[in-house]
């Protein structure tokens, strides 16, 4: 399927960063991905509003940001259950804490993608291992 084919599934994903920068990066780079749409937030507060009023197939949080944090859009996330969740969180971090690696299930992730991020590893969490829709 092309961009132009009717039948494309577009792929919703939302990128919760409060670093500007970042959210820019992310954006961009998932942009260049066919058939992928994103949006952005600020912080934890204005993602959660945004997950509330659309469904998104993969959320990509930070978990250091003032306001909400992303651990507590984790654990708010975990609370809505299957149907409203997004099929894949993504975790992106600064820390190299193995700890935080281990634990990403448990806090509520699919995966974590670390600061900086490369593109292909932004690729194989979003193209490559995203459930088919």
């Amino acid at each position: 399927m092309t961009d132009s084919d009717p039948q494309t599934v577009i792929r919703r994903v939302l990128v919760i960063d409060d670093e500007d920068s970042v959210r820019t990066a992310l954006q961009a780079s998932i942009e260049t991905f066919d058939g992928f749409e994103v949006d952005t937030a600020p912080d934890g507060e204005v993602g959660l509003e945004m997950i509330a009023r659309e469904r998104y197939d993969a959320v990509l949080v930070d978990l250091v940001m003032p306001v909400i944090d992303g651990f507590e859009v984790l654990r708010q996330l975990r609370e809505l259950g299957a149907s409203a969740r997004p099929v894949r969180v993504i975790l992106v971090s600064g820390m190299s804490d193995p700890a935080l690696q281990g634990n990403v299930r448990e806090l509520g992730g699919d995966a974590i993608l670390g600061k900086p991020f490369r593109l292909d590893d932004l690729r194989r969490l979003l193209v490559d291992d995203l459930e088919p829709i």
